[in-house]
């Protein structure tokens, strides 16, 4: 598992560089000119040219891009803010915190109300108990987080006056309605795929030998239909924790929280390229770093997956053993 785990890691390095490239390429040919937003309207021509060549904005493609990969790949450097004239770097960490809150609090909800309906669905097939958690699925994945969380803010916050509209002032019930907005889909998700993994394992002939043998509905749902579900529902835990991230960035803009997606907001909106690339970069990472960890957990789940990595190491090292063994015969 240590080698499997350096393999991935090294595997991280070009993924990470592809996303460095890719978001510098789409800041590179977006319309606007951050020396004018930083310097204002009533800035004059002559202004405006020294500003953009302070910032290196007059080099060509290949030498911005080579530059920009030196600073943050070589000297681990995010750069400077345009705008705030601060490291990326510390303000990306100084925000993250309301984003993690967000994006595990989500989780958290994605997991333990998705897939208990999930199971409850599956158990129950073609009952009423499965119509109404599919019903709540299909209603999760169609309404946009947006839109929820402003129907949120209109019944709680400003008719009810029982949550704050905005802001982190209030502890955690400044995050129960970015919470709820941003993991509604997610939960509905972990519900479908709870349900349809669920629903094979159910069928299977090793569940209805356990069911012949006497045990009880609860022991053959807990201790041998569960345990082998769960490979498509961790997958789906890893891929919404993505989309809990990714989702931070609405979210954070609806709810005035002044996490990183807010950060990243108003940088696109002020052309500061630098806050823009870092924060996906950043945010790229902790996703691989998520997905890294979900296929570790894979093999604690599935022992099967661990037996077969090390069933192909063992092949790898048999042609190696077998060369050492004839040159000691020659020998």
């Amino acid at each position: 598992m240590i080698r499997y785990i350096g393999k991935r890691l090294l595997w991280m390095i070009p993924v990470m560089l592809g996303i460095a490239i890719l978001i510098f390429s789409i800041m590179y040919i977006c319309p606007g000119d951050p020396a004018q937003s930083m310097l204002g309207p009533s800035a004059t021509a002559v202004e405006l040219a020294a500003k953009r060549e302070e910032l290196g904005l007059n080099d060509p493609y290949i030498v911005r891009l080579g530059r920009y990969l030196y600073q943050t790949f070589i000297r681990f450097d995010l750069g400077v803010s345009y705008k705030y004239g601060t490291s990326v770097f510390e303000g990306l960490m100084e925000r993250m915190r309301y984003t993690l809150v967000i994006a595990l609090l989500c989780m958290a909800l994605q997991v333990f109300v998705g897939t208990p309906l999930g199971i409850a669905a599956a158990t129950h097939h073609n009952g009423v108990a499965d119509r109404i958690c599919m019903l709540l699925a299909l209603v999760g994945v169609s309404i946009p987080a947006f839109w929820l969380a402003l129907m949120l803010v209109l019944i709680f916050a400003v008719n009810l006056n029982w949550l704050p509209t905005s802001g982190v002032d209030n502890g955690l019930l400044s995050f129960i309605m970015p919470c709820i907005a941003n993991s509604f889909a997610g939960i509905a998700s972990q519900a479908r795929h709870t349900r349809s993994s669920m629903l094979e394992v159910i069928r299977s002939d090793y569940i209805v030998t356990a069911k012949a043998k006497g045990l009880s509905p609860r022991t053959v749902l807990l201790r041998h239909a569960l345990p082998n579900a769960l490979i498509p529902i961790i997958t789906i835990i890893g891929n919404g924790m993505g989309m809990m991230l990714g989702g931070t960035v609405i979210i954070e803009n609806v709810f005035a929280i002044p996490g990183v997606g807010r950060y990243m907001t108003d940088a696109i909106s002020s052309r500061d390229y630098p806050v823009v690339m870092g924060g996906v970069l950043v945010l790229g990472l902790i996703f691989s770093l998520i997905m890294l960890l979900v296929d570790i957990v894979y093999a604690f789940v599935d022992p099967r997956i661990k037996a077969q990595y090390e069933g192909r190491r063992k092949k790898k090292k048999a042609p190696a053993a077998a060369a050492a063994g004839k040159e000691a015969q020659h020998g």
